[in-house]
């Protein structure tokens, strides 16, 4: 069993906690956050385990570009953990939430082509996630001036999976959707920033 008691999380969302692994540098353990039995937050990380294992279904190499490794899972002393490559800058630091990023300095020229990028990815992969929004998001540093984002949950939508995989004209007009959707929160969370500068001003 691996102790994550003894450590500190590098991140915490509103249901789970991330912690580098206490005996590798270059992986993530996530754990529900509270330890609680929240069976809420139980089924959430069932479901990201599931999502992993229908993504290996897929055998794909090139949803590696946009979607953490998966190394399987682990026994905690918080509970099942999530095990995935721990996501890092150029410069060896762990990579940021993007939300939080766009909250402390805006949504620049290099975050915006960061999302054109990633939008790119997902049209020609046929990606249909269940929740792409900032908040869903890693920010990995490959540059000074170059970004990359990385999904690190809600990889799979499964309401209308089976119709997006027989029809490629529905499976185009959800993932749009979910596009519009991002790009609404991006949007959201800059005008957040713009009102911040102003107030401090």
């Amino acid at each position: 069993m691996l102790t994550l008691s003894e450590h500190q999380p590098f991140e915490e969302g509103t249901k789970r906690s991330c912690y580098v692994h206490p005996e590798d540098p270059n992986l993530c353990v996530k754990v529900v956050l509270d330890h609680s039995g929240d069976p809420k937050k139980i089924a959430e990380q069932r479901l990201e385990i599931e999502d992993f294992a229908l993504l290996k279904q897929r055998n794909a190499p090139i949803l590696l570009e946009h979607f953490p490794i998966n190394e399987g899972v682990v026994e905690t002393d918080f509970g099942q953990g999530i095990l995935t490559q721990l996501l890092r800058d150029f410069d060896g630091q762990i990579s940021r939430n993007f939300g939080d990023l766009i909250r402390e300095g805006g949504l620049t020229l290099e975050f915006k082509q960061a999302i054109v990028d990633l939008k790119h990815w997902l049209r020609s992969n046929r990606c249909f996630t269940r929740d792409t929004g900032p908040h869903n998001m890693v920010a990995v540093r490959l540059a000074k001036d170059k970004w990359k984002l990385v999904i690190i949950e809600g990889f799979v939508n499964r309401k209308f999976s089976w119709l997006t995989r027989v029809s490629r004209w529905f499976s185009k007009f959800m993932i749009e959707r979910e596009l519009r959707k991002l790009d609404r929160r991006a949007q959201g969370l800059q005008n957040l920033w713009q009102s911040s500068r102003f107030i401090s001003e």
